[in-house]
Formats: structure tokens, C-alpha cells, sequence
């Protein structure tokens, strides 16, 4: 009888409640801003008043969603143990496409880095969601120059668990960005791959057959020292070839040639930029990924060059200088301009034993869809957890203005004197820590390091060391970047 008295209460309190539905959202959107993310713990069973009382002060304070939704947001903490999860802001917004469901659990901004957590589950009833499922978000940031409009560098992707009996996989994602993000960020996902796996098939003439072929100055090479196998000064003429035999995709054979004593095998394949949203395509098919060269004995030949070029429909590559001055003065869809890319691959070879080597094809089989997963969310002011340097550090050649630290890890950027090369050897090798009051605790070896004008004598670069779980940015006094110390406030 007590139970149905406390029921009662409970509808006649619900009765009573007037709800400004007009400032509703405003009020979600506020509290969601100023949420502290707190250690979970156990739920209790309480008793039907105390949730009937609750419930109430949830309704008066305008935090419905909230208290509606916050159970996935903990839920995917106590399972999951996510290694950021203390340091992100609940979420939880789904976007439904093509009988998929994207749930973007939790994210935080850190200055130049955000991360972000997400789950995707099939809700078709087709079970098309597996354990090799991949998708790779982007973040549509508007900016001053409008070349680098909805640019962003991926920093991390990686799943984190496959529920087989729910079909639903989660995923961990870090940006790293050349800019600062906002708190308010477009999430924008145009396509979910189901299934990607590595496939290869045998060369299907012998290499004996082979002849020379006629040859093109590479119009994008450049002499580097240091280097010396990233560019080709000549490349093989790029024809529209046979497609690959056995893979059944996009892409051919465009040459092969044997000359002074190297095997050439020269490839074209389709960029593979995003589909279009919302226009639910199927692909399933196999794409170019690369060649490989063996012996008899089962021993690989490594490369001794490879040569990338973009090229346009005319299978034309741009120069160097058509390259800067497009990139400079135009601001085009390099994705529409330029749909192919070549790539050749240069093997020693013994031209007296031909027949003793085996050439591979290698591609990659792809089972994906295209749709519009995309979302507006709204992260947590996160100024306190970001630390910065103040003045500039020479090293080498390169000069830091920049570095900051976050609990996502460490980032630095700068200026080069003398190009690329001159970055690498002054940059490259050199491990990142942080200084705290416990000693100096070592982030990563080799950090990624991105440099903008890879030709030309002032080259800009952005690094990221991430770091493996949240760093305490309170305790940091200084980044330790090799031998030399950055102090930081």
C-alpha cells in the first residue's frame, strides 16, 4: 500500500510541474558546458519516493536531457574504462543514416588537439557492423583563410571493443589540428567501411617478356641529399593500362619496364576521396595499394625509389612551381582536379635471371557506404587545462614558437631555415617529455612531425606527442624536447 501511495505523490508532483519549454534547450546547453566529469561510481537501488523526488528537482532545474541521457555517457565509462575518460565532456548525440546509428559519446577541445569518443551500431537488422569496421571523422572548422576551411589532421584513430551481441563497435579518435578548436564543433562522417582487408595477386606476364619503355621527366622532382628515394627524376610514361588481374577494382597496370638494370612497375588507381553525403552508395571492391618483388628463395627485394604524383584527368601531373602557384592563388577541389594517383616503384633486379623473381600486386578489398553522420556538439571551456611557452627556442635549424601542453599531450610548431631537410635533422630523433615535480616522465621517442612546403628553403612544422594516458598539466613545469628544455606557464 505504500508503494501505491508513493505513486500517487509522484504523479500528482509531475502534474504540477510547468516547463518553459522556450528556454529549454538554452538550459541543456548551459549545463551541459559546466558539467564536471566525475568518478563513477556504483549504482544503489533506492526507494520509489526518493526517485519520484529526484526526478522533480531534475525537472525544476531545466536539465531533462541530462538526466534522460547521461546513463550512456556513464555506462560506456564503467565498461569501457576509456583512457580519457576523465578528462572529456558527456555528449551523447546520435546521428540515424542509411540503418546505421552514430553515437558520439563524449569529446573535449584542448587548444590544437580534441578527442573525441564514439560508438557505431546497426540498427537495420543486417548485422553489417563487424569488428573490422572503420570510419574516419572529420571536423568542419571555418577559418580565416579559406584554403585551409574544414582542414584536419587525424591523431590517433583507433577501435576500442566490438560488442558482438548489440553489433556495435566504439572508437577512440584524436585531431590534431593547426589551429586552435573551438568548444563548438562540426562533426562531419561521410562514410562507414564495413569490412578492409589486404589482397594480392601474382603478375600475370613474366618479367622476362619484358621490354624497355619510353620515359618522362618527373615534373614534381627535387635533388634531396638526405632523401634520395622519394623522387624519380624520370618516371615511365603514364598510360591508361590493363586492370588489375584477379582484384577486380579500381586502378591498373599503367607501365613496366625494365631499364639499367631495375625493374619499374608503375600503378594508377583513383584517389579514393570521400563520397558524396547522403546518397547511400555501396563500393565493394578492391583498390591499388602497392607492388612487391621476391626471389626464388622467398627473400623480398626492397625499393630502392618511389615516386607519388597526383594526376588529373589528362594523366598529367602539375611542376613544382604549377603546384605553389595553384595552392597560393586558387582554391580548388583537389579531390575533383586531380582524381588519380600514380605511384611507381623501382626494384634491383639481376636482368640475367629474370625468371627467378616473382612480382605481387598487392590491393586492398573495401566494403563500404556513404550517408550523412554529421553533428553539431558543444565541449566544456578546457583554457585551465592547456599550458603554453612564451618567446622562441633555436634548434638547429629550427626555430619553436609554439608549444603547448594538454592532458592529450604535448604539441610544438615553428620555422625552418633551409627546407625540409634541414627540419629533419634538426628535429628528427629527438624524444618528448614533461618536467614535473616526481622527475621528467618520458611521452614518446619519435614524435610526428608535419612540415608545409616540402620544397622550399621556409618550411613550416606542426609535432604531436601523445601521450598514452592524460597528462596532469598542473604539475607540468617544462617540455623537454631532447637536450633542450622549454619552460612553459
Amino acid at each position: 500500500m505504500r508503494n501505491n501511495r508513493d505513486e500517487q505523490l509522484f504523479r500528482d508532483a509531475f502534474s504540477q510541474i510547468q516547463v518553459n519549454t522556450n528556454s529549454l534547450e538554452r538550459k541543456v546547453r548551459e549545463n551541459m558546458n559546466i558539467r564536471k566529469v566525475i568518478n563513477p561510481v556504483p549504482l544503489k537501488r533506492t526507494g520509489f519516493a526518493m526517485a519520484a523526488s529526484i526526478a522533480i528537482m531534475l525537472l525544476i532545474s531545466g536539465t531533462v536531457y541530462a538526466a534522460v541521457t547521461l546513463g550512456v555517457f556513464e555506462r560506456f565509462i564503467i565498461e569501457q574504462d576509456p583512457a580519457f575518460g576523465e578528462v572529456v565532456t558527456p555528449i551523447e548525440i546520435s546521428a540515424i543514416d542509411q540503418g546505421i546509428r552514430i553515437d558520439v559519446i563524449a569529446a573535449q577541445s584542448f587548444g590544437y588537439n580534441a578527442i573525441m569518443y564514439l560508438s557505431v551500431r546497426d540498427i537495420s537488422g543486417q548485422n553489417r557492423i563487424t569488428e573490422h569496421a572503420n570510419l574516419i571523422p572529420t571536423l568542419n572548422i571555418p577559418r580565416d583563410d579559406e584554403r585551409f576551411m574544414g582542414a584536419a589532421i587525424m591523431g590517433g584513430h583507433e577501435p576500442l571493443y566490438f560488442n558482438k551481441e548489440t553489433n556495435t563497435a566504439y572508437f577512440q579518435i584524436e585531431f590534431q589540428e593547426t589551429a586552435s578548436i573551438p568548444n563548438s564543433i562540426d562533426i562531419i562522417i561521410n562514410e562507414i567501411r564495413f569490412d578492409m582487408r589486404r589482397t594480392e595477386a601474382d603478375f600475370p606476364v613474366a618479367l622476362s617478356s619484358i621490354t624497355e619503355a619510353s620515359t618522362i621527366p618527373n615534373p614534381q622532382y627535387f635533388s634531396n641529399p638526405e632523401f634520395p628515394t622519394w623522387s624519380a627524376e624520370r618516371i615511365l610514361t603514364p598510360t591508361r593500362g590493363e586492370s588489375f588481374p584477379d582484384l577486380q577494382g579500381d586502378g591498373w597496370i599503367s607501365n613496366v619496364a625494365i631499364m639499367n638494370g631495375h625493374l619499374h612497375v608503375q600503378l594508377v588507381t583513383p584517389r579514393g576521396g570521400m563520397p558524396e553525403a547522403g546518397g547511400g552508395r555501396n563500393t565493394h571492391g578492391t583498390t591499388i595499394s602497392g607492388a612487391m618483388l621476391s626471389t626464388s628463395d622467398g627473400e623480398w627485394v626492397a625499393p630502392v625509389n618511389q615516386t607519388f604524383l597526383e594526376l588529373d584527368k589528362n594523366l598529367r601531373a602539375l611542376s613544382i612551381s604549377e603546384q605553389q602557384n595553384m595552392a597560393i592563388n586558387d582554391r580548388i577541389d583537389w579531390a575533383s582536379a586531380f582524381p588519380y594517383q600514380l605511384m611507381e616503384v623501382v626494384f634491383p633486379i639481376d636482368i640475367t635471371a629474370l625468371d627467378s623473381y616473382s612480382l605481387e600486386l598487392l590491393g586492398m578489398f573495401e566494403h563500404s557506404i556513404a550517408g550523412n553522420w554529421s553533428v553539431t556538439i558543444y565541449t566544456n571551456e578546457s583554457d585551465e587545462q592547456v599550458r603554453s611557452s612564451t618567446g622562441t627556442i633555436t634548434m638547429g635549424y629550427a626555430v619553436i614558437e609554439s608549444i603547448t601542453v594538454s592532458p592529450l599531450g604535448v604539441s610544438f610548431s615553428g620555422s625552418i631555415n633551409g627546407g625540409i631537410s634541414a627540419g629533419v635533422s634538426s628535429l628528427g630523433g629527438n624524444s618528448v617529455s614533461i618536467e614535473t615535480p616526481a622527475g621528467n616522465i618520458l611521452i614518446i621517442e619519435n614524435p610526428s612531425i608535419g612540415f608545409s612546403e616540402m620544397y622550399g628553403e621556409d618550411a613550416v612544422f606542426n609535432g604531436f606527442a601523445r601521450a598514452e594516458l592524460p597528462i596532469n598539466v598542473t604539475e607540468v613545469s617544462a617540455v623537454m624536447l631532447g637536450d633542450t628544455r622549454i619552460v612553459v606557464e
